[in-house]
């Protein structure tokens, strides 16, 4: 009660003052310490309370206790006398309160966006202990309770390692480590040579393994545009998608990213490319793509939306309805975007509600996919400024003319039909695929609340879950071509399709093994039919090739047996 002290001296509270700031540093101190078997703890939760998204969250709330429980109850006993002993001194209550909601406001960019990237968090929170120490009077530093903490502060930081969590592989190593404001970003490779980038040791952000997954993620979209110049890449990554783009020196390329750790991060992945730094017509900027695209003023010939994880915290707002209006306003005449969308991150529950919050602003959107990967499969959402349907011959006459220093083809461009065959579904598909879920809107975020859920608890593999969209969307050669008199090439595309769709689900179900007449045995037939289908359908040939050109070592009659069923 602030009204039961209102004759006692402030001295008087002095020795309760001291006491209290010296247990609310050591507090702060063995929550502190506590971090460090952060990861024990919530191994020992989640195996204690089982799997689930249930048990995750539970666990998470086990650590957040843990680190704060102690300290919250110090720091209100701490303001609770605070606030009696400055009304003994005429300080109103209300007065208290705004004082201490003045730091609690500052207390964030001091530590977090100011300290932390400076000298990073275990140092960081440290500085909290002593500045509570710091408070303290000068009678109490020659008292335990004073000199304890301070003792156990410095021993903290001359002796305990970093506060830094890195899953390291087997025989690899951290190539690069940086504490942000929002984030840590770490570049970790392992003992094939092979890096990746991680975001808060959780989200892998790509790998200098998927060159040719994340170049084509440039590509596609580029290439059915008839002659872009200003391109616009929303999200970096590794950067390879937009330094692959910037390789086409007609092509001005604008790449926002909202971490400049990422930025930084992302050289140790494009420097191996060409052995070259970025591009000269390749702008990184450090800035928020939501915000960037509502302020600036800038038309683009082409915009990529990166594969943003939606379960990240403010990747949903990503994927709303005014987001993508705001794109749309930002796309020159016949400007065309592309939302790429991780299918392995994503549930199909959730995936409705991106694509009904696509179609509200781009009616005549396509969809398409940028591989034939099984395990990080991902789709894309297209939309244009201009005609809503392609030529062949348009797209033909840009993969001769492509100026990039690596021809199209090795990226799995061979022809029109290999851009044009990436398609999957048309408007109407699309359409009935969202049916009636509800839409990501600012007001509603549903993907905020929805999408983490598949991170905690799965509900299916992510090949599987390609395979079941495959089947449930359809496309025609009129939603591609539109009503082009040529029948060969309604044809020739249609069959792409269909083998395409056939080739995943062959893929689905292959076992591998390091035994190559093994795994002849299981692919021979499927991908035979599939080449069958299609002969434009390059993906089941190459598989074939190299498999035959291995068993030509062991087996010459039976390699040139397969050679010759594929005639």
């Amino acid at each position: 009660d602030l009204h039961s002290f209102p004759t006692r001296r402030s001295s008087d509270l002095d020795p309760v003052r001291d006491r209290l700031l010296g247990l609310l540093a050591a507090a702060c101190l063995v929550a502190t310490l506590g971090l460090w078997g952060a990861q024990t703890l919530k191994q020992y939760a989640l195996e204690l309370m089982g799997s689930g998204m249930a048990a995750a969250l539970a666990a998470e709330a086990a650590l957040a206790l843990a680190a704060f429980a102690l300290p919250t109850i110090v720091m209100g006993a701490l303001f609770s006398h605070l606030t009696i002993q400055a009304r003994t001194v005429g300080m109103a209550f209300s007065r208290s309160l705004a004082f201490n909601t003045l730091g609690a406001a500052a207390a964030p960019l001091v530590f977090g966006v100011l300290l932390v990237p400076a000298v990073g968090p275990k140092f960081a929170l440290l500085m909290v202990a002593i500045g509570y120490l710091v408070l303290s009077s000068p009678r109490a530093w020659r008292t335990p309770v004073v000199w304890g903490p301070t003792a156990m502060a410095l021993a903290m930081a001359v002796w305990a390692p970093p506060l830094a969590f890195v899953d390291i592989p087997e025989g690899g190593r951290v190539v690069s480590y940086r504490d942000g404001a929002m984030a840590t970003v770490s570049v970790v490779e392992d003992a094939q040579g092979v890096m990746r980038l991680r975001i808060d040791n959780r989200q892998q952000e790509g790998s200098s393994d998927s060159r040719v997954a994340d170049a084509r993620q440039a590509l596609l979209p580029l290439l059915l545009h008839p002659a872009p110049k200003q391109v616009l890449f929303l999200g970096l990554g590794t950067g390879v998608t937009s330094f692959s783009a910037a390789e086409d020196p007609t092509l001005q390329v604008d790449a926002v990213e909202l971490l400049p750790e990422v930025i930084e991060a992302s050289d140790y992945f494009t420097r191996v490319l060409t052995g070259s730094e970025s591009p000269p017509r390749r702008n990184l900027i450090a800035a928020d793509a939501r915000r960037y695209v509502r302020a600036s003023s800038l038309q683009y010939d082409v915009i990529v939306a990166d594969n943003f994880h939606p379960a990240r915290s403010g990747s949903a707002a990503l994927y709303t309805v005014e987001h993508f209006r705001a794109v749309r306003e930002r796309l020159a005449a016949e400007g065309l975007f592309c939302q790429w969308l991780p299918l392995h991150q994503l549930d199909v529950e959730t995936l409705r509600s991106i694509v009904q919050s696509f179609v509200a602003v781009y009616p005549d959107g396509r969809a398409m996919i940028a591989t034939n990967s099984l395990e990080t499969p991902v789709i894309g959402l297209v939309g244009r400024n201009g005609p809503p349907h392609f030529d062949a011959g348009q797209v033909r006459a840009r993969l001769a003319t492509a100026a990039w220093p690596q021809a199209p083809a090795d990226f799995g461009f061979n022809d029109e039909f290999a851009v044009l065959g990436s398609f999957i579904a048309g408007p109407q598909s699309l359409a009935r695929f969202a049916g009636s879920s509800k839409a990501n809107t600012d007001d509603h975020p549903v993907v905020a609340y929805s999408a983490p859920r598949i991170t905690y608890a799965p509900d299916s593999l992510p090949r599987d879950r390609l395979v079941a969209l495959l089947r449930e969307l359809t496309i025609e050669s009129a939603d591609v071509l539109g009503s082009t008199p040529d029948v060969a090439i309604q044809r020739r595309i249609a069959a792409y399709w269909a083998a395409r769709t056939r080739y995943i689900e062959v893929g689905r179900d292959v076992r591998p093994s390091v035994d190559v007449e093994r795994m002849l045995a299981q692919v021979r037939e499927p991908l035979l039919s599939v080449l069958r289908t299609s002969p434009d359908f390059r993906p089941a040939y190459d598989p074939l090739l190299m498999m035959a050109t291995a068993l030509a070592r062991v087996d010459t009659k039976a390699s040139r047996k397969i050679g010759r069923a594929h005639v």
